[in-house]
């Protein structure tokens, strides 16, 4: 094992494997994550053996590009496999290897089913332009508790040979592939080294007793194999009493071969899907099954193999054996005697070796081989038969077909009596005889070897001499049918090299009624029809494409939804169902603005604008008409008779009630529809109550009054909770966040922070400016509560600790700021001043950010619940809405006086405004 690299991989998780270095020349066991598309690899194990199959075929073009998909699957599996510290040891022991002098042997241990059934043989290593099999020994390895040590032979190398061709399945020439494989060992049969014997009857009885008669290093089976889905098992097909198929099950066939004393050490399966496996059991193919159950190695086949690599297989194979190599280094010969057959062929991939545990070695010879003696040819008996008893063997032999023994008993004759015209005319019968068989095998090979045109020259020689000869007329034919299949195969390439996808249908078409298994060549009809079908829903999505771009919604839609249902094509369900919103949104619209509903088509406005980035343009003029429309006769929701001028309203958490203040010495709750629910008095007898406020949780109100009282209640039932004192008339009051403080501003230029939980004291107060007649006339807490803000008649507003008291911003008004407010992040102060305009400002440095203007004044000021609009209150007697990102007016409100108050509703769809008219009035402003 020193010049060995393990390597472990396994499933982590479906779809997820890991490959792990087991063992390294060069030391370490590093491990990695192996990514691979498995399921793809797999899709694609029939392009790769059809690939294969045709790198065989001389007439066939070039191999360098049908041997792409090859290249391409065995440079995936060697990326995958050789990842990070796993690549990197093999580089090292590759390096030990080379220092050495010797090859570096890649054992894979596959832990998976799927793994089991990659064609790991293809790998392929871009860097050094090699396939890894090719330059270094690769074999699968099978796990066991131990591994025998080599066993000793004194040669010949004792071989098994099995031919089985059943009747029912493709008839194999057994004479021609017996004569192919000794032909191929014939210079080790020579030379001593290798011994053939052949079982004369494929059944499973006569194989049975070659087991028990004779003592056998290797079995080499030629024949028909295939793979038991249903039970997930490889099967050899042997002979039956009537010469039918007798389906073998790997397992049985192992039993069979346990009867052998020893059992094989080697067993070689030229029949097709002898490696190939399922997905429940790694070793469930017919060749590892054998190995797993105690014969040391298996060579088997992935894929169907020509009979030419066959045989160059087990010659370079076998020889390799012969020699004394171990059993990865004999099927790296086997490969590369195939490679001899031709510089096209990729067959040298076909052949897989399973080894099992550490097994190298699987013989030692003991002795050098003693060269065979070749026994003379059987002879006529009798020392002296007589001339006619030669000619009558000579004659039965004809008959039998044994031509060659024929034509040597009559040179005998013929050496005696060389006049005997019956003996000449049966020779050249003989010869003639024996000429037709060259032909005949010859045309046979070209037909095995997929070389159609000679195999037809061949047949039609021996037809021309003798019509019904054997069955070269059906071979003719089916070669003839072959010659067909491969020239419309062949143009079918050209058809698709060239992207002529519907001439590939048609060849197709004339393909499937030749040979169904050949109409899809390499996946070319399925690339023909995507083609196709990629081409006409291009047409189609253009069309649509082009609808939409000419704002022909509708028709776009129908365009794309019908793509969409057909299987669907890049973005047509997406684009299909934005053009049918679109095309809704217009056709509501267009009813809406009939109806001169200006509200809702304000709001199809922005879904529109939402959906088309576009239509905020194209629709800008008609949504200023809709503002304007609305802002000349706007919808009133309510209106509440206060009774006195109104300055201070405020929402209840829930909007279900509004509480209003003013120059009465009451404050009042009201429900939405203007009934009153209950009222608080704020002050003394007939002092007013400017200020009122609902705390967070909506359970209680505050109220401050020019009593210069502070005071809170129950909102429930008006029971006093708290009476405090402000040095002055209380013009504003303010709840924190979480209910636990209050704020006041007074006429005695501070702003005090009242603790409202059970202490109930004051915290902190502050002074605004120098002087003592300065007006506090509003406050407001930031969102998190640590910051205050306060406006006052010195023409500031200013910003405040609240847990210090200590300012920290100041910004400057023309005039007497009447109001404040913060945004729902706390990020933006907004205010009011009476120099006529409503300022925004960065709550963090101070910077102002934009400017509005009314026609007087600017007294009242809020923000919307979600920041983007503006509510200002004006001594010109209007109320306004302001687009804050647009910077326009949405929305003009009038009253009948100065506007004193305004005040979103919680969820932001109502505006309540207050005014020296004595009206509190609510403005439905959510689609806006």
């Amino acid at each position: 094992m020193a010049t060995d690299l393990e390597l472990e991989i396994s499933g982590t998780h479906p779809g997820g494997y890991d490959v792990r270095v087991v063992h390294a020349a060069a030391g370490g066991e590093p491990h990695a994550a192996l990514l691979l598309d498995v399921e793809g690899l797999l899709d694609r194990r029939r392009e790769l053996e059809a690939t294969v199959l045709a790198s065989s075929v001389q007439a066939r073009r070039a191999v360098s590009a049908t041997e792409e998909p090859v290249r391409q699957v065995g440079r995936q599996l060697f990326e995958a496999l050789f990842t990070g510290p796993v690549y990197g040891s093999y580089r090292a022991s590759s390096g030990v290897a080379q220092e050495r002098q010797e090859r570096l042997r890649i054992v894979l241990r596959l832990k998976t089913p799927e793994l089991a059934l990659l064609p790991w043989e293809t790998l392929f290593d871009p860097d050094a332009d090699v396939y890894l099999c090719r330059q270094e020994p690769l074999v699968r390895h099978v796990p066991a508790r131990y591994t025998p040590e080599p066993l000793q032979v004194e040669p010949p190398l004792r071989i098994l040979a099995v031919v089985s061709s059943p009747r029912g399945m493709p008839l194999l020439d057994t004479d021609a592939e017996r004569a192919r494989l000794e032909e191929a060992l014939a210079e080790q049969i020579e030379a001593g080294r290798v011994e053939l014997t052949w079982v004369p009857h494929a059944s499973w009885d006569r194989v049975h007793g070659c087991m028990l008669e004779g003592e056998w290093h290797v079995l080499h089976l030629i024949g028909h194999g295939d793979y038991d889905e249903s039970a997930d098992e490889g099967l050899i097909a042997l002979v039956d009493g009537s010469g039918a198929a007798d389906l073998v099950e790997a397992s049985r066939l192992a039993d069979l071969l346990g009867e052998a004393r020893p059992t094989p050490r080697l067993v070689v399966l030229n029949a097709c899907a002898s490696a190939q496996g399922g997905t429940r059991d790694v070793f469930s193919s017919t060749g590892a099954t054998l190995v797993r159950s105690g014969i040391s190695a298996a060579a088997a086949m992935q894929f169907a193999v020509s009979d030419r690599a066959a045989i160059r297989f087990a010659q370079g194979f076998y020889t390799a054996l012969a020699h004394g190599r171990r059993i990865d280094e004999a099927a790296q010969s086997g490969r590369i005697a195939i490679l001899g057959t031709s510089r096209r062929t990729l067959e040298w991939i076909t052949p897989v070796l399973y080894v099992r545990g550490n097994a190298a070695r699987l013989f030692t010879f003991t002795t050098g081989a003693t060269p065979r003696t070749v026994p003379p040819r059987p002879r006529p008996e009798g020392a002296d038969p007589g001339l006619r008893a030669l000619y009558v063997k000579a004659a039965a032999e004809l008959r039998v077909g044994r031509h060659d023994l024929a034509v040597e008993l009559l040179d005998d004759l013929l050496a005696r009596a060389p006049d005997d015209r019956e003996a000449v005319a049966l020779r050249e019968r003989a010869v003639g005889r024996l000429e037709l068989d060259r032909v005949y095998r010859r045309a046979t090979e070209a037909e095995a070897a997929a070389d159609w045109a000679a195999a037809l020259d061949g047949y039609a020689e021996v037809l021309r001499a003798e019509e019904g000869y054997r069955d070269a007329a059906t071979r003719a034919e089916w070669c003839r049918s072959r010659q067909r299949v491969a020239d419309l195969e062949a143009e079918l390439r050209y058809h698709a090299d060239a992207g002529q996808w519907q001439a590939v249908l048609e060849v197709s078409d004339e393909l499937r009624g030749l040979d169904p298994a050949a109409a899809d060549l390499y996946g070319l009809v399925g690339r023909a029809r995507h083609a196709l079908r990629e081409s006409e829903q291009e047409r189609r999505y253009d069309d649509a494409r082009a609808a939409e771009d000419d704002r022909e919604w509708a028709v776009a839609a129908d365009r794309y939804e019908e793509l969409a249902a057909d299987g669907g094509y890049r973005d047509a369900a997406e684009r299909g169902a934005l053009c049918r919103r679109v095309a809704d949104l217009r056709s509501a619209l267009q009813r809406q603005v009939r109806a001169q509903d200006w509200v809702t088509a304000l709001r199809t406005i922005a879904e529109l604008s939402a959906v088309r980035a576009d239509a905020a343009a194209e629709y800008a003029e008609l949504a200023g008409h809709a503002r304007r429309e609305i802002a000349a006769d706007p919808p009133e929701l309510a209106r509440i008779d206060f009774g006195e001028a109104v300055r201070s309203v405020a929402w209840h958490p829930g909007g279900e009630d509004i509480a209003v203040a003013g120059g009465s010495r009451w404050a009042r709750i009201y429900d939405t529809s203007g009934a009153e629910r209950l009222r608080v008095k704020g002050g003394g007898l007939r002092s007013a109550v400017p200020a009122v406020a609902f705390s967070p949780d909506g359970l209680r109100i505050a109220t401050g009054s020019a009593h210069n009282a502070v005071r809170i209640w129950s909102a429930g039932t008006g029971r006093l909770m708290v009476d405090a004192r402000h040095g002055a008339r209380v013009d504003c009051i303010a709840f924190s966040p979480d209910g636990t403080r209050l704020a006041s501003g007074g006429a005695d230029a501070t702003a005090r922070v009242w603790d409202v939980t059970g202490v109930r004291e004051q915290l902190i107060a502050v002074r605004h400016g120098g002087s003592r007649w300065t007006l506090v006339q509003d406050v407001a807490f930031a969102p998190d509560g640590t910051r205050i803000a306060t406006g006052g008649s010195d023409a500031t507003a200013r910003v405040w600790d609240a847990g210090s008291g200590g300012q920290l911003l100041e910004l400057g008004h023309g005039a007497g700021v009447n109001a404040v407010a913060y945004n729902v992040d706390g990020s933006r102060i907004a205010t009011a001043g009476s120099d006529g305009t409503a300022r925004v400002w960065d709550a963090s440095s101070g910077k102002p950010l934009l400017e509005l203007r009314h026609g007087a004044g600017v007294i009242a000021v809020a923000f919307s619940p979600d920041g983007t609009r503006l509510a200002t209150g004006s001594g010109d007697a209007t109320a306004c809405v302001w687009d804050l990102a647009e910077e326009v007016l949405l929305l003009e409100l009038r009253h009948g006086a100065a506007v004193n108050a305004v005040a979103f509703a919680p969820d932001g769809t109502r505006l309540a405004t207050g005014s020296d008219d004595r009206t509190v009035r609510l403005w439905p402003v959510g689609d806006l």
